[in-house]
């Protein structure tokens, strides 16, 4: 390791003097160039535009404009630590970047950078990540707005595995959910409310004072088994029928809900003349539970509404035609 200085000459010049003094400033040139001027920090003895010299590990050349140096790689690493490259300009093994690595759009302004400092892979405005063929998935920010795009296909998003939880949709402002690529399906708006849409034309909202529908509200009116004992449960509709093919009790509900309301309807069988009895949740006119029409395939309907934990009060519609 061994650099130039003044002695015998400026630098890499060798003055006129006696053969020691000539012959001492050519040794020190020849050790000098056989390290390649290596030494501590960047010399500034005997430097010009284009002069290489080590630092430390590092090499580094001098810029055309002679103002500053120029690092090219790290001696005591594998190709300099550059990516080693074929002839066709490929990677030929497994190689680390060790700075800043640009991508240089062929469209101007356009390019990615792995940022190092950040950790980040920083693509430029409409600079497109791309997944699948063509545009089948794209993502990218066109300097206003974000996009995720995909041209083929579903787009599906998983949060199913054994450790996964919720799912959050997150906005400072409003949340709109569009389909036919333009119409209101869902629109959450903050601060208010959220409204529904069939078919581009809202049918519900809610409000500071409850709920606001247009058009009726319908509900399914489920099939229930029966049986000896039949119970209802609450949580599969608001609506139930059965046909009696005997005498049955009705038990009390389950999955009360407070506030529910809806409607039993009873049908007798073929046979007719089935009778019911009611669990005391249910509560009846005057205390008494209906007699039911028993005539074959009559029809009576109990509409209720739950007041509170098994007290459902009941109205009677008796041989409903």
């Amino acid at each position: 390791m061994s650099r130039v200085d003044n002695t015998g000459g400026s630098g890499f010049t060798v003055d006129n003097g006696t053969g020691l003094v000539v012959r001492t400033k050519l040794n020190q040139i020849i050790a000098a160039l056989s390290t390649v001027n290596q030494g501590s920090g960047d010399p500034t003895i005997g430097v010009a535009a284009y002069v290489p010299h080590i630092d430390g590990n590092t090499l580094k050349i001098r810029n055309a404009a002679n103002d500053a140096f120029v690092s090219l790689g790290d001696v005591s690493a594998t190709n300099f630590g550059h990516a080693g490259l074929s002839a066709a300009n490929t990677f030929t093994s497994t190689n680390i970047f060790q700075e800043d690595v640009t991508f240089d759009g062929a469209t101007a302004g356009r390019d990615i950078v792995f940022d190092r400092s950040e950790n980040a892979l920083e693509f430029a405005d409409n600079a497109r990540a791309k997944l699948g063929t063509g545009l089948d998935c794209h993502i990218y920010h066109d300097g206003t707005d974000t996009f995720i795009s995909n041209d083929t296909g579903d787009l599906v998003i998983n949060n199913i595995g054994s450790n996964s939880d919720d799912i959050f949709i997150r906005s400072k402002d409003d949340i709109s959910i569009q389909v036919q690529s333009s119409e209101n399906a869902i629109v959450c708006t903050g601060d208010a409310g959220i409204e529904l849409y069939h078919n581009a034309t809202k049918t519900f909202e809610t409000a500071s004072g409850g709920i606001s529908l247009t058009g009726g509200a319908a509900a399914n009116v489920t099939a229930l088994s029966d049986g000896s004992t039949i119970t209802i449960d609450m949580a599969t509709a608001c609506h139930h029928s059965v046909t009696l093919g005997g005498n049955r009790t009705f038990a009390a509900p389950s999955n009360q809900v407070v506030g529910q309301a809806g409607s039993i309807f009873i049908t007798q069988d073929g046979t007719g003349s089935r009778t019911a009895s009611f669990n005391s949740a249910f509560k009846f006119v005057g205390g008494t539970a209906p007699t039911l029409t028993t005539t074959a395939a009559a029809v009576d309907r109990i509409d209720y509404i739950i007041l509170s934990s098994n007290v459902i009060h009941c109205a009677v519609s008796l041989d409903v035609k």
